[in-house]
């Protein structure tokens, strides 16, 4: 009963401060489809062009703001569920931290051009003063030169005792044209921070098991003063010139040169002031009263490429070299270098786009690594009658070789320290997919075979496998709505692995929606209500291991076969889109085991809210 009159309060209230305003505000969207356009760096990596990018004014998923966190609440760790296709650079890499669903990466900053200013605000609140705040703006002056500016707020207390989180990112980035078309550059600045306490999971979960509704401030963890913060800060600058006359305006063969330089300073802290009581770890290397380790490492990177246009056949040749060096700072100072030199073809038309690039470290502390990836899209109207929508096909294929991460090779800290002599991974990954370009339709497959696969074992330490692990994934997705307003929307993913002792993957994950869509007022409302539901099957999640930040396969006991259920109600009002949402409301109705990494148990029931409002002026 009070969940319901607090959920009617601040519906109510949502609406009494949004109609108002709302009514009195921007009612048209621009309707130029090249009012913005934007650009990812890792397409800009891949050269492609800036494309026309619409305007997102659709609440179906609105809802979905954060992916399900394995470890529990907002900005904590959390492990992949998936298999995914991830090609990643070549050179230097510490170790790949476990906050996808928190930091933005390098390849995710946005380039834009627009015809005008572009806004986007979001604000989110929900139980356990959970709050975020999104901020995206960006303009493009006379002059051709855009500035962008994005930048996220989050955080949360959590269900549980010590789950406290804050997460920022900000980044700015700019792009540049000259007039004659002859000069320009590109550039970022990228920050990311999180922290969080660490709580080491639940210690005895029998008092959970006995009675869902147990005040969870009462269940006992692991750890009682341990914490960590990660900071990650990167400042790319690539500027370019043509080298034809700007006079020549019938030439249709191009030469350009540009020069990238990259630098990228990082940052991980784990602090426990109670290590030595708490009994978690039972090896202490440096302090048996405290904990406190940290690693700093930065890396410098310069490189030059030219590239070759030939506007007749939509065809573009690059070649390339870089310099790398990286310092790592863990209680030893390590140095490495690497000389990187990369060649790519990349093709283009109307409906495809299609490219063929190498890299190569010819000498320095990774040398004879090397990754080739061919990439393919075409739009066909292949079924146009069937989904009403072109139709995407895309054929990927990437194959590399590299020396393992710094952390499984080499590390020193309080509670672990080893020193390995890893062989280098060898990885050979493809993916095949079929979607309509309007998004209602996915079908796809990934494949992956890995030799000297490295992960963490049950002492969660690194370990090399003998033997080639070989993994799957098969994904079909369809959204429809029957009678105008009866929306379905369903997702499901086969998975499986050669070897699942290693690979902590559930075999099916199923995603549902089921919702009913209208305009309301002479169409000035448009609404959504409905339910959304996940479920896992079970399997040997991996579990988690604080004082390294990372997972580790486990055999003690699997998890999943429970349901996730979701209420909502989603709605747009002229610029202004916001949700209402009752998250886990099956919560002590369909049974205990909702956990996805052994020890931390999801959040209860939850009340959460949320508002993006997009402003062109």
């Amino acid at each position: 009963m009070q969940l319901h009159r607090y959920t009617f309060c601040v519906t109510f209230l949502i609406l009494f401060i949004v109609s108002p305003i709302v009514f009195f505000s921007q009612t048209k969207y621009p309707t130029d489809s090249s009012f913005v356009k934007s650009l990812y760096h890792i397409d800009k990596s891949n050269l492609k062009d800036f494309k026309n990018t619409p305007i997102d004014t659709g609440i179906t998923h609105f809802q979905n703001y954060y992916p399900k966190n394995t470890n529990g609440n907002i900005g904590l760790p959390s492990s992949s569920l998936c298999i995914n296709y991830n090609p990643k650079a070549l050179g230097f890499n510490l170790y790949s931290a476990p906050y996808q669903n928190d930091i933005i990466h390098a390849d995710n900053v946005q380039y834009f051009q627009t015809k005008g200013p572009y806004a986007s605000l979001t604000g989110i609140a929900g139980s356990k003063q959970e709050q975020m705040f999104k901020l995206l703006f960006t303009n493009t002056f006379k002059n051709n030169l855009n500035l962008t500016v994005a930048f996220n707020r989050y955080s949360g207390l959590g269900f549980y005792k010590r789950q406290q989180t804050f997460t920022n990112n900000f980044y700015t980035s700019s792009n540049y044209k000259s007039k004659s078309g002859r000069v320009g550059y590109y550039s970022y600045f990228l920050f990311n921070k999180v922290k969080h306490l660490e709580n080491g999971g639940i210690a005895d979960d029998s008092l959970f098991i006995e009675n869902t509704s147990v005040n969870k401030n009462l269940l006992p963890v692991n750890l009682s003063q341990a914490k960590r913060e990660v900071r990650y800060t990167s400042f790319d600058f690539n500027p370019w010139f043509k080298l034809n006359k700007a006079s020549d305006s019938i030439a249709t063969i191009f030469h350009y040169v540009d020069y990238q330089f990259n630098y990228s300073g990082n940052y991980t802290k784990y602090a426990d002031a109670a290590s030595a009581t708490d009994n978690f770890y039972k090896t202490f290397y440096i302090d048996s009263t405290q904990t406190k380790d940290s690693t700093h490492w930065r890396i410098i990177s310069n490189g030059l490429n030219y590239t070759l246009k030939l506007n007749p056949l939509n065809i573009k040749l690059q070649i390339g070299a870089k310099h790398e060096f990286s310092q790592v700072h863990q209680f030893a100072d390590s140095s490495f270098s690497n000389s990187i030199a990369n060649a790519g073809f990349y093709i283009a038309d109307k409906n495809y786009y299609g490219f063929i690039k190498a890299y190569y470290i010819f000498s320095g502390t990774n040398q004879n690594d090397y990754s080739a990836e061919i990439n393919n899209a075409y739009y066909t109207k292949f079924a146009y009658k069937i989904f009403k929508s072109k139709l995407l096909v895309k054929l990927n294929a990437q194959f590399e070789k590299r020396h393992p991460d710094f952390i499984y090779n080499s590390w020193y800290s309080n509670h672990f320290a080893w020193n390995n002599s890893f062989n280098p991974v060898e990885k050979v990954q493809t993916q095949l997919s079929f979607s309509t370009e309007n998004k209602r339709f996915e079908l796809g497959m990934i494949t992956q075979t890995i030799k000297n696969f490295i992960y963490f074992n049950e002492q969660a330490l690194p370990q090399q496998t003998s033997f080639e692990v070989q993994n799957i994934s098969l994904f079909i997705a369809k959204d429809i709505l029957l009678f105008k307003h009866l929306g379905v929307g369903a997702r499901y993913n086969y998975q499986t692995s050669s070897y699942l002792a290693v690979v902590g993957i559930p075999n099916h994950i199923v995603n549902g929606s089921l919702y009913y869509q209208g305009n309301l007022f002479k169409k000035a409302l448009n609404l959504q209500i409905g339910f959304s539901a996940q479920y896992f099957s079970d399997f040997y999640a991996y579990a988690y291991m604080p004082a390294t930040n990372m997972y580790y396969a486990q055999s003690a006991g699997k998890i999943g076969e429970y349901p996730y259920v979701d209420f909502f109600i989603n709605a747009r009002i002229k610029p202004v889109r916001f949700f209402i949402k009752i998250e886990h409301i099956n919560q002590g109705l369909t049974g205990k085991n909702y956990t996805l990494t052994p020890g931390y148990l999801q959040n209860d029931r939850a009340f959460k809210f949320g508002l993006n409002w997009l402003f062109f002026d």
